[in-house]
């Protein structure tokens, strides 16, 4: 199972976190994590705030306690009941995020916790000209040992490179689809996150999120004629931050009068 993060612009790749609920939430761009290079420090952001930068706009600041992290999620919860979805994904040592255009006078609770884990070799592909899409045939995307019989744990420093996704494989379903195969040997894996690289981008920058366990996805709807990088990143969570919440305020396009929260279930 996928779920999309991103949406296309005419020039960037820009990300559509909202509402997408990941595995373990009561769920920019992504480096490669050092893995052994670097000693990995698992410690929990800490002293998040969140403040209005305007009456429908919030800035977050934490302090970055983790070492060798592949990134951040930043997440909020829409009810203020506990139950969080991701918003974004920020680089490693990040330590400032704009929510921006929110509903006004809502109460917005958050917070923010590292992701650590490995990425692939990288698999390119270049789409067709513009035409009808074909489909991708369909097939079990249930994951299987990898041939080697390596299955290790993304978790242990010692252990993590060799847990990292192997040998992806990216091929074109005409003329803008994508179907993305890999081998995975992590045992304790959270998911998995695709990250893309267009031509026109100096980086790669998280995509989807894919259920722990996955080893192929289709994915469709890319611009036509162009030319993408894909690499596949096995993850696991760190603890999260302290919540933080802020209330924004009147909507700034309604002039000084009252506003007024429509029910959007409402009929007119």
């Amino acid at each position: 199972m996928t779920q999309s993060l991103r949406r296309w612009s005419h020039s960037v790749v820009a990300l559509a976190f909202a509402a997408v609920a990941l595995p373990g939430c009561s769920s920019s761009h992504s480096q490669q994590s050092n893995g052994s290079n670097t000693a990995r420090v698992e410690r929990a952001p800490t002293k998040l705030t969140a403040r209005l930068a305007d009456p429908i706009n919030i800035d977050l600041k934490w302090d970055d306690n983790a070492k060798g992290e592949s990134g951040y999620f930043v997440e909020y919860s829409p009810h203020a009941d506990g139950q969080f979805v991701l918003i974004e994904v920020v680089p490693p040592n990040t330590t400032r995020y704009r929510h921006p255009h929110l509903l006004p006078e809502t109460r917005f609770v958050f917070r923010v916790r590292p992701f650590f884990g490995e990425v692939s070799n990288v698999a390119e592909v270049t789409t067709g000209k513009e035409g009808p899409q074909q489909l991708a045939p369909e097939e079990s995307t249930t994951n299987a040992p990898p041939p080697s019989g390596v299955v290790t744990s993304l978790r242990s420093a010692s252990t993590s490179s060799s847990a990292a996704p192997t040998d992806v494989t990216a091929v074109l379903v005409p003329p803008a689809g994508v179907k993305l195969d890999w081998k995975d040997h992590a045992k304790d894996e959270d998911g998995f996150l695709l990250e893309i690289k267009p031509e026109w981008s100096p980086e790669f920058v998280p995509s989807s999120y894919i259920a722990p366990g996955t080893t192929s996805m289709v994915s469709y709807g890319f611009p036509f004629e162009t030319r993408f990088a894909f690499r596949i990143r096995a993850f696991f969570y760190g603890e999260p931050s302290n919540l933080a919440e802020q209330t924004t305020g009147k909507d700034p396009a309604m002039g000084g009068g009252s506003w007024i929260k429509m029910d959007p279930s409402a009929k007119p």
